[in-house]
Formats: structure tokens, C-alpha cells, sequence
């Protein structure tokens, strides 16, 4: 049995949902234009500048308790705009330009605060506005400005006190988490930089390297395939029978040269543990952690450094977006037959959950050959034991180096 078809609505117009759904695409187009005018393109703005305007009711909360007084309630009224202009203007600027914007929002709070106890919201959002504005220390010179003037204009006025107990603290408190999370903007973009300027210069680097281990590989072989092709080319030509044992000479010159670029071309690949500790080095700095490595001269195979390198790689990551420390550490030794390889920090320990970041090292190490152990007592300790010389497991091993590299 077949359902019945939709039923027709006569009154309808045939083009009515094109319309209407053309009207809602013009709309959206409309407020993503607003958008792009009221806020730069920076996309950890987001919409949340449009959820803060959410304070603004404590404005109009008087006007709930209290008849309104059509003057009174017309000037806030006429309040509004300006406040808006000032707060997403603010959005524009950085560093000295933005205090502009924070006088003018202190300023609208000191005109109402006489007449309005919820002017507060106007110094809260100077203070979030001055958090951003400079760097500690001066911040918080400015967050004091800011609660000495409510102080003063609320014993002057012998204004209520909820301006002492609610509107100075509360602008310290905000401002002092806008001083947080700019420093954390900062050094989070300071540690960009450095690791987009540490692969700039290993690029740099290793493009001269190889240039030169070019050069110096093929440049006096190339020469030499010249030098008898050319001579075999004229022995051809008197008949000369040696000329067949100068092309021989060419192809096994032909073939050395093919493999000794093949083994260079795979030690490009190679991961660098000296490399990867430099890396890291910069990026612990720019996050403010101390690190201290203890990196003695040991010699280590090349399919396991690969897999050492991939592990700091992985560890230091770890350390400086979730750890939260202050100082790390990194140790190689050699223990016997086995290479103890170590990264410790004294940051946030517990439970640990083992992302893909983490279940990949571990199939690293256990292909090569080793085994992998976290401690997070007192910070998280990441320990890495490979074997030191080839044994039944050299294939995977090197399967695993290939595979890292």
C-alpha cells in the first residue's frame, strides 16, 4: 500500500519557499557584512565580543525595581550607541591606542555612576579593555587607576556601597584574567614564530648540506663519466677494441654514483636528535620553561635516533600546550646493552589518556625493539630503553627509523 501524497496547500505561491529561503540568505548576508565591520578578522574573536555585551543589562536593572523617569531612562538610552562605538572600536587596536577607549568607557561610567548603580559595567569593561592594552607590570597599574577612581568618585559622592564592595574588586578581577590570557595570546604567538623560524633556518640549512654533499659526491664522478665517455667515444671511432672497457668503466661508475645518491637521499631523510633538541630548546623558551638536557657523546644508530627524535618531538609538544611547567628535562645514557632516553617535567601529573600522538611513539619504540614507561607522579616522566646495537629485531628497527624519518 503506497502513502498518499503531501497534501497541497492552495493558498501557496509556487515561488514562496525560493523566496523565503532567499531572504534568509540575504539576512545572514547582512549580518556577516555587520560582522566584518564591527570586528577585525581574527578568528580567536570569534562571536564571544557579542556575548560580553551581555553585562549591559546590569545597566537597565534599575529601571525593574524603580518607576522610569523619561529623561533619565532617554539619556541611557542615548548612552548606548556610544558605548558600543567605543567598545567595538576597542576591538581595532592594541598597546597605547587602546587606553583611548578605556578613558572613554571609565569616562561614561564616572558620568553614571551618581545616578546608576549599574554604571559598574562600564568600568568592567575598561579593565577588560586596559588587561590588553599593556604588559604586566603596567597592566596592573592601569587595573589600579581604574579601582582608585571608583574609590574616590564613591566617597566623594558618598555613593552606595556596592561601588566599593562590588564594582572595584570585580574590574581588578576581570582585568587581572585579561592580563592572563593576553600574556598566554603573546607567548603562544612568540612560540610560533620561533618554530616557524627554527623550520625556515633547518630548511636553510639543510638545502646548503645537501648542495654541498652533492656537489662533492657527483661533481668529481660526473667528471670522471665525461672524461671516459669522451675517451671512449674517440677510440670508437679508430676501431680501438678498448673502447668497449671504457663504457664498461662508465656504466659501473654509473651504477656507484646511482647508490651512493640513493644512501645519501635516505640520510636526508634521517631524523636528527641534535636537530630536534635545538627545536626544542626554542619552543620550551618561548613558553618560559627551563630546560636542561644532558646529552652526552654516545653513539647512536641511526634507525633509533630516528625513533629518539620522533619521541622528543612528540614529548616536548606535550610539554609545552598541556604540561603547565616550569622546568624539564632531557637525558640520554647508556645502560649496558640498552640507550635509556628520558624527558621529564614538573608540571600538572594525574591520569593520563594516550592520544594518537602517543599511541603512535609507542609502536615506534616497541617496533625497534624497546619499551616505553610514563610516571606522572610529581609532573609527567616520559622513558624511552632501546637496544644499542642490532639484534634479532635490526629489521624492524630500521622499519621503524624509515618509518619515523
Amino acid at each position: 500500500m503506497q502513502d498518499a501524497p503531501p497534501a497541497q496547500t492552495p493558498n501557496a505561491p509556487a515561488g514562496a519557499r525560493e523566496v523565503g529561503d532567499g531572504g534568509a540568505r540575504g539576512a545572514a548576508g547582512v549580518a556577516v557584512a555587520l560582522h566584518r565591520r564591527l570586528l577585525p578578522p581574527q578568528r580567536q574573536l570569534g562571536w564571544m565580543p557579542y556575548l560580553w555585551l551581555f553585562w549591559l543589562v546590569s545597566f537597565y536593572q534599575k529601571w525593574f525595581l524603580v518607576p522610569i523617569e523619561p529623561v533619565e531612562f532617554g539619556l541611557s538610552l542615548c548612552t548606548v550607541p556610544l558605548f558600543l562605538a567605543v567598545y567595538f572600536n576597542g576591538y581595532w587596536h592594541a598597546g597605547r591606542r587602546l587606553l583611548l577607549n578605556v578613558a572613554g568607557l571609565v569616562l561614561i561610567g564616572i558620568v553614571w555612576m551618581p545616578f546608576n548603580a549599574g554604571a559598574t559595567t562600564f568600568f568592567i569593561y575598561g579593565s577588560a579593555f586596559a588587561g590588553r592594552a599593556a604588559r604586566p607590570p603596567r597592566a596592573y597599574g592601569y587595573l589600579a587607576g581604574i579601582a582608585l577612581v571608583i574609590i574616590l568618585e564613591s566617597l566623594a559622592l558618598d555613593l552606595p556601597a556596592i561601588f566599593l564592595l562590588f564594582g572595584a574588586p570585580v574590574s581588578v578581577l576581570v582585568g587581572a584574567a585579561t592580563v592572563h590570557l593576553a600574556e598566554a595570546g603573546r607567548q603562544e604567538s612568540a612560540l610560533k614564530l620561533s618554530q616557524t623560524e627554527v623550520r625556515r633556518l633547518a630548511a636553510v640549512a639543510e638545502r646548503e648540506r645537501i648542495a654541498r654533499d652533492l656537489h662533492d659526491l657527483l661533481g668529481h664522478t660526473l667528471s670522471v663519466i665525461a672524461i671516459k665517455a669522451e675517451l671512449a667515444a674517440k677510440l670508437v671511432a679508430r676501431g680501438d677494441a678498448q673502447a668497449e672497457r671504457e663504457i664498461r668503466d662508465v656504466e659501473t661508475i654509473s651504477r656507484d654514483a646511482l647508490r651512493e645518491v640513493r644512501e645519501a637521499v635516505a640520510g636526508f631523510r634521517r631524523v636528527d636528535l641534535d636537530g630536534e633538541l635545538a627545536a626544542a630548546r626554542l619552543a620550551c623558551e618561548a613558553r618560559g620553561i627551563r630546560l636542561a638536557v644532558d646529552r652526552p657523546p654516545i653513539d647512536v644508530p641511526a634507525d633509533r635516533e630516528a625513533v629518539l627524535a620522533m619521541c622528543l618531538r612528540e614529548a616536548i609538544t606535550n610539554v609545552v600546550r598541556h604540561s603547565d611547567a616550569r622546568h624539564c628535562r632531557v637525558g640520554l645514557a647508556r645502560e649496558g646493552p640498552r640507550i635509556c632516553f628520558t624527558v621529564a617535567d614538573d608540571g600538572v601529573g594525574g591520569a593520563i589518556r594516550e592520544g594518537s600522538g602517543l599511541s603512535g611513539m609507542r609502536e615506534r619504540v616497541e617496533r625497534a625493539g624497546g619499551e616505553m614507561g610514563l610516571d606522572p607522579a610529581g609532573g609527567v616522566a616520559l622513558t624511552v630503553h632501546l637496544p644499542a646495537d642490532a639484534g634479532p629485531r635490526g629489521a624492524g628497527a630500521r622499519a621503524a627509523g624509515r618509518e619515523a624519518a
